[in-house]
């Protein structure tokens, strides 16, 4: 299945791309796609990215929040959002 991976922020010079389209088996999890992610992206290394109450990402699926134990469908839009900050 292809999901549409688009990225926000730092994510974005990260990746050096603002979106791209990634291929997975079927039956795949949001946890499956940040492992490619840092395989084809060796920056996301640096990055924690462990799904956590303190996560280092926020990923929304086709509009909606999800964790990343998520199972993604083919044509799914995924984001990845660093955790917002402020005060």
């Amino acid at each position: 299945m292809k999901v549409k991976v688009k990225y926000f922020a730092r994510f974005r010079e990260l990746a050096g791309v603002s979106e791209e389209i990634v291929e997975l088996p079927d039956g795949a999890k949001v946890k499956d796609l940040i492992k490619i992610i840092k395989e084809r992206h060796p920056k996301f290394k640096d990055e924690v990215f462990e799904q956590s109450e303190d996560a280092d990402v926020n990923v929304s699926r086709n509009g909606s929040y999800v964790n990343f134990d998520e199972e993604l469908k083919d044509g799914d839009v995924v984001a990845l959002f660093p955790p917002a900050s402020g005060g």
